[in-house]
């Protein structure tokens, strides 16, 4: 049986990593090491794995494709959405080929996996956070719009469910929902992938749902580095 999982914001930065992460607490040490033992021990070639966003701390392609190529060796078909560090990120043509084809990228497109339809984008900062500036709110239009499209595209798949993925969660500080939410419920969206979101303190009174939209928290460090299991992708009632 296939199977959906999703697994994110690595923050991968080579091997040995020239940026380790454990300055952010004990558990990120080794971090790399965990997430390749727990994927190898998790996921199965016939499966697919969502990535969404900030899988390594490279600056432009040349430097990140060691990570990338690391993680395309990998069981399971891969599918990737930008994050905000994802600074390495370029065309899609050209990040196809730098990678040998093993991951795929979701940008201004809809990918399907079995009966599933995945749209995405990087997504920004909720419309409603105290921390909105004037510079932020065109960036939130556009994300908007590249969601819109995607799931535009998502609709004409045929798949019987439609899921999104963004990198910054669809809700505000308060967990008041974005107008993501609203964009993602007229498409019929039954649940939103997403990561960002780091450490203890931030975890607390995350939302399982919004406006029925399941919601799946898939930061590394959220999910004990340990990828996160969505649903089966052959059953059509999932």
């Amino acid at each position: 049986m296939m199977k959906l999982y999703a697994f994110s914001d690595f923050h991968l930065s080579g091997d040995p990593p020239s940026k380790p992460m454990d300055i952010f607490g004990a558990h990120w040490k080794n971090h790399r090491e965990k997430i390749i033992t727990a994927w190898l021990e998790t996921i199965h070639e016939e499966d697919t794995v969502i990535m969404a966003g900030d899988l390594s701390w490279a600056m432009n392609m040349d430097d990140a494709i060691s990570d990338l190529k690391m993680l395309g060796r990998l069981p399971g078909r891969k599918i990737v959405v930008r994050g905000n560090h994802d600074y390495w990120w370029d065309t899609v043509t050209k990040m196809t080929r730098m990678t040998d084809g093993m991951l795929e990228f979701l940008h201004n497109s809809a990918i399907r996996t079995g009966q599933v339809a995945l749209a995405g984008t990087r997504g920004w900062i909720s419309e409603t956070s105290p921390k909105l500036t004037e510079t932020d709110k065109p960036i939130i239009a556009r994300e908007e719009g590249r969601l819109e499209r995607s799931l535009d595209l998502a609709e004409k798949t045929g798949a019987s469910r439609i899921m999104a993925v963004l990198h910054y969660p669809p809700f505000d500080e308060a967990r008041n929902p974005s107008h993501m939410i609203e964009i993602m419920k007229a498409h019929h969206v039954t649940d939103c992938i997403y990561g960002h979101i780091h450490g203890a303190p931030n975890f607390v009174n995350l939302p399982e749902e919004l406006d029925g939209i399941r919601l799946h928290l898939t930061s590394a460090d959220y999910l004990d580095f340990k990828p996160h299991f969505i649903c089966d992708l052959e059953d059509p009632h999932a």
